[in-house]
């Protein structure tokens, strides 16, 4: 692994040329509030990642706030002006990062901290290896995304994919990139992509997404292929979908679920995997982006959630001179199944069907609230309407994991109403969530209850076209 340690030295000549200059433009630190904390002072703050200004030039701000239940607040004057992110995550209550995609080039972060006179700073600047989802294990926040190599190469020439890993230091700012081959990961000759991490029972789980066999998987495990018809013998597709003849474009199990457990601190070592042919791959999808899906209950039981994305491959596939070539369809639905605390297989005795309950929606993607409530983000038109960057996915409904029942939240604007929804942040049973409408009135923090699934408006934030992401920053977190 290739390690670079983190220079505070530009942001320290940054600091001091902003303090001898008398024309500093902007106040990106806002004023400290009332100690909300405990009687050893220590500092504790919501924190809301909003973006404001037009269209045409808006930026984002780490707002500070006592409170999401009541209230408003607003980026003028109570706000850090950062650079925009595709993806905010919060490291327990110690730091906020923000990763930006950079379509498919080499990714940017930074991370933040919560001062002790309650304001919100930057703390660390980070350079990565593109990264299509994220999570946190140990003292890193890590990524991982899969990408063409430049090492292994077949006897035609045709390299093969690797896992690329970043694990970004809490501790030291310090960054450390690793690698492992995509190809044949699980045995089955295609290359792959992870969809999220857990930490929990003292190891860690992360959804494993076949993507079909490469040019080098083809040739390189030709007894993998289990139609020499699904070979692609032409070139098509556009995007994060772009195929050329001589590859196995998608996956030929699209209703199995793959989740990979390991037990150390690196990817280096060879995991467990747990199969399971009652629902398709876990894992949200919007574009390059795997969201995850698979989330760990207070008791350590993994709940693994599928969208049932293999029932929107089409088939045949047409090419762009008209020749075509055949792909395998999924049948299953949306559903949910379980690795129990402790276990390595797939709990034998459980499985839902999500298009059973609620309003017979397939989920896009989901997060734990607490217990075994999990809070589900639904396409909200059906099956026969999730294909596609514009699906609409307007519903949010709470899954009870034991009871294996689905809520659907009420409560909410309408459907229609909707804009964007952003990443909730949970605690004491109740799921704030930032939603968006388009009939002009201020993004608003709703709160879940996950007893019964009814949501209220609660904190309103004025000023901003939309909050991404919530969660709270505490000067005592460890």
């Amino acid at each position: 692994m290739k390690k670079n340690l983190f220079s505070r030295a530009l942001t320290a000549a940054l600091s001091l040329g902003c303090i001898l200059m008398t024309a500093c433009e902007g106040n990106n630190t806002p004023e400290p509030g009332p100690d909300n904390g405990d009687n050893t002072g220590s500092i504790s703050r919501f924190v809301i990642v909003a973006e404001a200004g037009s269209q045409e030039q808006s930026a984002t701000y780490l707002i500070a706030s006592e409170t999401l239940d009541e209230g408003s607040v607003s980026p003028d004057g109570n706000g850090w002006e950062t650079q925009s992110a595709s993806n905010w995550i919060y490291y327990g209550e110690r730091y906020l990062f923000g990763f930006q995609y950079n379509d498919g080039n080499q990714g940017t972060g930074f991370s933040f901290r919560l001062e002790e006179n309650g304001k919100v700073t930057e703390d660390r600047q980070y350079t990565f290896n593109r990264t299509t989802t994220y999570g946190t294990w140990g003292d890193n926040v890590i990524t991982a995304s899969t990408n063409a190599g430049n090492n292994e190469q077949d006897s035609e020439g045709n390299y093969a994919y690797y896992l690329q890993f970043n694990y970004l230091s809490v501790t030291d700012g310090s960054s450390t990139t690793g690698s492992h081959i995509a190809e044949n990961f699980l045995g089955n000759g295609e290359r792959v992509s992870f969809a999220g991490f857990v930490e929990a029972n003292g190891k860690l789980y992360t959804s494993v997404v076949p993507m079909g066999m490469s040019h080098y998987g083809v040739n390189t495990y030709p007894d993998a292929i289990v139609d020499p018809g699904y070979v692609a013998n032409g070139s098509g597709g556009s995007g994060s979908g772009q195929y050329t003849a001589g590859m196995i474009p998608t996956t030929q199990y699209p209703d199995s679920a793959f989740v990979a457990i390991y037990s150390g601190d690196s990817f280096d070592e060879t995991p467990v995997i747990a199969r399971t042919g009652k629902i398709g791959f876990a894992s949200g999808r919007m574009r390059s982006q795997y969201y995850q899906t698979i989330w760990a209950a207070d008791n350590g039981d993994l709940y693994v959630f599928s969208p049932g994305y293999g029932r929107t491959t089409t088939t045949p596939v047409t090419n762009n001179d008209g020749t075509q070539f055949d792909r395998v369809q999924g049948k299953l639905p949306s559903g949910v199944v379980r690795i129990k605390a402790g276990e390595s297989t797939f709990d034998p005795n459980y499985y839902v069907n999500l298009e059973e309950l609620g309003n017979n929606n397939p989920m896009f993607r989901c997060w734990h609230i607490t217990g075994d409530y999990f809070l589900l983000q639904m396409y909200s038109e059906g099956a026969e309407n999730m294909s596609g960057t514009s699906a609409p996915r307007n519903e949010l409904a709470v899954f009870k994991g034991e009871e294996g029942t689905l809520t659907v939240v009420t409560g909410l604007p309408d459907a229609s109403a909707l804009s964007s929804i952003g990443t909730p942040y949970s605690e004491n049973g109740l799921a704030y969530i930032p939603i968006t409408t388009t009939d002009g009135a201020e993004p608003t923090v709703y709160v879940i209850d996950a007893a019964t699934a009814g949501a209220k408006a609660g904190l309103t934030v004025s000023g901003a076209q939309s909050v991404s992401a919530l969660g709270k920053l505490s000067t005592s977190a460890e």
